[in-house]
């Protein structure tokens, strides 16, 4: 296994409490999804720069952005050097540290809100990562990967507008930055023999493409719910707002109530308790109850201020059409007797009614979704027989298109099940010990026609349906 795909087994593992039936696997918060662009040290890497960023650090460097028209230039320190340009990244701030500095901490004033950090390390056992927080929240780990392609492979981490970072540092402000590094299996620190170099760049507003597909932060209604710098949009994909709060900073529970359709609630909330949490199990966890059955948990989490982009949580109604649901949601330790709540936390909770969906085999396709800030409309769905293992579709020539990509239970024990476009691996599902697939969303933009296929790769399918679905832009 290498560090990017150990990388998303410890995401997987990471968030194994917050997912529902449409997702990729179920018990999975994100889907877990690999392309060969991606595979060197992806994620982990990116926010690691932004620590290195430090105004303070560098004698004789200011905070000042270079004019468009003049590339920043390298910065070299000691046989170690920080691009001036990573792509379409311009860097603003280079740090190159001492060997054997494991850990540093400075001051530092953000002066834009769309940051990209790329980063760089070295340890002893080869086997490290850093990991960096910004006024006490977590903000990311960069894989150490050192070697002359890791800057263009893409070890970085990107600070976007919508961040939920931004409500508790906001730009202007100065904050303090901590880097640390820490071993990758034992999630310890690293006591000496370590060495980090990273920058911090300004980079575009918008979120970037997967496999060329568009992608952006999708706008909000005028009629959206707005608090605190917390937005609940009306619609997300099919799905309509029926009720939103979002409490006081401090505050940790809220009430409201809605009218019910009938229809499924799809639930977000949005939770900053856990950001000063860098480990595997999160320390709090949101308590939901809608209506009066028993309470609904999730793992808290916020990673935008766009409060439903995220992971969600999928319920029957718990009342008839017209008929008042009371809601109450409060966060809690995840372990009895864990630690006390944060005191400057924030929570929200958006309740949706669900749009309609296309049932397969007991697993729902929604008939509208929404990928990357845009929406799709499902436009085919193909299945097969578990025991087949392997089915194809056409995708669309000239136009944006996603596949959605799972199938329902396919027996006991593990699968796993590769989507290609062509003779181009996207994406992987991989069902540990549930026997089911969950569904997979795989972004593509315009382009000639091909041929998506999902094979089954582990796993002896003995029932159950394999499912391919081609959504085209609304």
């Amino acid at each position: 296994m290498n560090l990017q795909d150990l990388r998303d087994e410890l995401a997987t593992r990471a968030t194994s409490a917050d997912e529902h039936a449409t997702d990729l696997l179920p018990g999975v918060r994100q889907k877990v999804r690999r392309t060969k662009r991606r595979r060197a040290f992806t994620a982990l890497g990116v926010t690691a720069v932004l620590a290195a960023v430090a105004a303070g650090l560098l004698p004789g460097l200011t905070s000042t952005t270079p004019p468009a028209d003049t590339p920043p230039a390298d910065y070299t320190r000691d046989g170690q050097t920080v691009p001036g340009v990573v792509g379409k990244d311009k860097l603003l701030k280079p740090w190159v540290g001492d060997h054997d500095q494991t850990k540093l901490s400075f001051s530092w004033t953000p002066t834009t809100d769309s940051l990209a950090i790329h980063a760089d390390c070295s340890s002893p056992g080869g086997s490290a990562m850093v990991t960096f927080t910004i006024d006490g929240w977590y903000v990311g780990d960069a894989v150490c990967a050192t070697g002359p392609d890791s800057w263009a492979m893409g070890s970085q981490v990107r600070i976007a507008p919508d961040a939920a970072l931004w409500l508790a540092s906001p730009v202007g402000k100065p904050a303090q930055v901590t880097a640390e590094m820490v071993d990758l299996n034992t999630r310890r620190p690293v006591e000496e023999g370590g060495r980090i170099w990273f920058g911090i760049y300004s980079t575009s507003p918008e979120p970037p493409t997967s496999n060329g597909a568009p992608a952006r932060i999708a706008p909000a209604e005028a009629d959206a719910y707005r608090k605190d710098g917390v937005v609940y949009r009306k619609t997300i994909g099919g799905d309509t707002l029926a009720a939103a709060q979002v409490a006081d900073p401090g505050v940790k529970e809220l009430r409201f109530s809605f009218t019910s359709t009938g229809a499924k609630l799809v639930l977000h909330d949005f939770c900053t308790a856990n950001a000063r949490s860098a480990g595997l199990d999160p320390p709090y966890s949101v308590s939901m109850r809608i209506g009066s059955g028993k309470p609904y948990v999730s793992t808290c989490h916020a990673d935008s201020t766009d409060a439903a982009s995220g992971s969600s949580l999928t319920i029957a109604s718990p009342a008839p059409a017209g008929q008042n649901v009371d809601v109450f949601a409060q966060v809690v330790p995840t372990r009895a007797n864990g630690p006390a709540v944060p005191p400057d936390v924030r929570l929200g909770l958006g309740v949706y009614f669900q749009g309609p969906q296309r049932v397969v085999d007991g697993v729902p396709f929604p008939e509208r979704t929404e990928v990357a800030g845009y929406r799709y409309r499902l436009a085919e769905v193909k299945s097969a027989p578990g025991t087949d293992r392997r089915l194809s579709v056409d995708t669309p020539a000239d136009q944006p298109y996603v596949v959605a990509y799972g199938g329902s239970v396919l027996g006991a024990g593990e699968f796993r099940a590769d989507l290609t476009i062509g003779k181009t691996e996207t994406g992987v599902g991989i069902a540990p010990g549930i026997g089911g697939l969950g569904v997979g969303w795989d972004p593509h933009g315009p382009g000639p026609a091909d041929r998506a296929t999902l094979t089954v790769t582990e796993g002896k399918p003995t029932q159950g349906t394999l499912i391919l679905a081609i959504y085209l832009a609304d």
